[in-house]
């Protein structure tokens, strides 16, 4: 019987700002730890690198598509909710009402504690207990959001709470204003209702551009850079550590944005690797150890760190 997940609401009213030179982002702690505006002043005033978060609260499972939250133990889509852990027994995890297969993992839906606030980065903790939603480890995920005089840096770390190794993945999930993104990648994932199935041969396209009618691309072997292109003429450059070695291409048919999402692994990753196929970057990380990931996203060289909070 499927186990369902408590609705609650998640309130973005208090916001925590930081900036560096000309850019600013925000931040909405108790709403799944996720920035809910990046932006630089410029000569025609603030835009927007992501698309801007208005709202100021509403239910976890039908959030605003802007911002850009963390994917943390793991991105996108979990078939039916169900995968095998390392020692054989089935896992199965809470789902929303209405919802067939787990998606985005667990902090996007919670609130995050604020570790440090300074100037120009802020540091956010979100702690899992075992068993929670089905998910039988514990774990902790520390966020470090950076600005400054590039743009932003956004990293996270995750460590094993528990008593048994786990499988774990981790990426983030921003919503561009982009119309398209330019990226190098190997392979190409066949998928169905967003569930990936396995890689094709067909060689993966380079050129991604906002379309009316959508599409969503599963890709690995990326090299972790992006370029994204904007209707006014601006570039954004992205760069992902190797740790982020896949990457979701997601433009909804009608919408007003295009998502270029660094992940860790692939599409119901943890069932794939079950079932023996290669290359889905599942890990699977002892107790006390971590993952850790890193994005940029800037118009220059890779930002300067700013010291952050262990995990």
């Amino acid at each position: 019987m499927t186990k369902f997940r408590e609705v609650v609401s998640l309130s973005a009213e208090a916001r925590l700002t930081i900036s560096s030179g000309p850019h600013l982002i925000e931040i909405a702690p108790a709403a799944g730890g996720r920035i809910t505006r990046f932006a630089t002043q410029g000569s025609r005033g603030l835009q927007d690198w992501l698309v801007p978060v208005t709202a100021e609260i509403w239910p976890c499972d039908a959030w605003p598509k802007g911002g850009s939250y963390p994917l943390v133990p793991f991105s996108n889509r979990v078939r039916d909710a169900r995968f095998p852990a390392p020692d054989g027994a089935e896992v199965e995890l809470a789902t929303f009402p209405g919802m067939a297969h787990a998606l985005h993992g667990f902090g996007q839906f919670a609130a995050w504690n604020v570790e440090l606030h300074e100037a120009d980065c802020i540091v956010l903790r979100y702690v899992h207990g075992e068993g929670e939603h089905g998910w039988p480890w514990a774990f902790e995920a520390v966020q470090l959001i950076e600005a400054n005089a590039q743009g932003a840096r956004l990293s996270m770390r995750v460590a094993n709470r528990s008593g048994s190794p786990m499988p774990v993945g981790l990426g983030f999930h921003p919503y561009f204003g982009a119309q398209e993104a330019e990226l190098h990648t190997t392979t190409h994932w066949r998928h169905e209702a967003e569930i990936a199935i396995e890689p094709t041969v067909e060689p993966p396209v380079h050129q991604h551009v906002r379309e009316a009618e959508g599409y969503t691309r599963y890709l690995s072997g990326w090299d972790g850079r992006a370029t994204l292109r904007y209707a006014d003429g601006r570039t954004l450059e992205l760069q992902a550590d190797d740790a982020l070695s896949h990457v979701v291409v997601h433009c909804p048919a009608q919408a007003g944005y295009l998502c270029v999402e660094p992940v860790s692994h692939v599409s119901d990753g943890f069932n794939l690797a079950a079932r023996g196929l290669t290359g889905t970057g599942v890990a699977v990380i002892e107790p006390g150890s971590e993952i850790q990931a890193s994005l940029v996203m800037a118009a220059g060289a890779t930002p300067d760190r700013c010291d952050g909070g262990d995990v």
